[in-house]
C-alpha cells in the first residue's frame, strides 16, 4: 500500500464511529478542490508509511476504535488494496472507503468480499 498519512483519531468521517483514517498516495481525478491535493500526485511529496506499522496501531488501538476509513488520494489505484481491507477486518473493524468511484470493477469485487461497510462518493 502506498500510504500517505494515518489520522490517528477521527469523530466526523465515519459517522457514528470512532475511527482512524488510512490515507493513500494517487489519484486519477485532478480535482480542483480536493481537500488532500498532497496525496495525488505520490512523486511529488512526503515518504510512505510503512503498511505493516499502520496495521500494528490499529492492533493496538482496536479496543478504543471501532471503524477506520482509507482515503486519498483514490484507494482503488492501489493494487493491494484488498488484501490490506481483510487485514483490516481480521481486526473486526468497521471499514468506510472514501472513492471517486472510477474503477468499478474494484468496487464490484470489494462488494463481493464484504469488506466495506460504508462507501462515500
Amino acid at each position: 500500500m502506498n500510504i500517505g498519512g494515518l489520522q490517528k483519531f477521527s469523530l466526523l468521517d465515519y459517522p457514528g464511529q470512532l475511527s482512524a483514517i488510512v490515507f493513500t498516495q494517487g489519484c486519477n481525478f485532478r480535482c480542483p478542490y480536493c481537500h488532500n491535493p498532497e496525496l495525488v500526485d505520490p512523486q511529488r511529496y512526503s515518504p510512505l508509511m510503512e503498511t505493516e506499522k499502520v496495521l500494528r496501531f490499529l492492533y493496538r488501538r482496536h479496543k478504543k476504535l471501532s471503524a477506520v476509513v482509507v482515503t486519498g488520494g483514490e484507494p482503488t489505484l492501489q493494487e493491494d488494496l484488498i488484501p490490506f481491507l481483510k487485514l483490516i477486518k481480521a481486526l473486526h473493524y468497521k471499514i468506510k472507503l472514501d472513492t471517486n468511484g472510477s474503477r468499478p470493477e474494484v468496487l464490484r469485487e470489494i462488494v463481493n468480499q464484504g469488506l466495506v461497510d460504508y462507501f462515500a462518493m
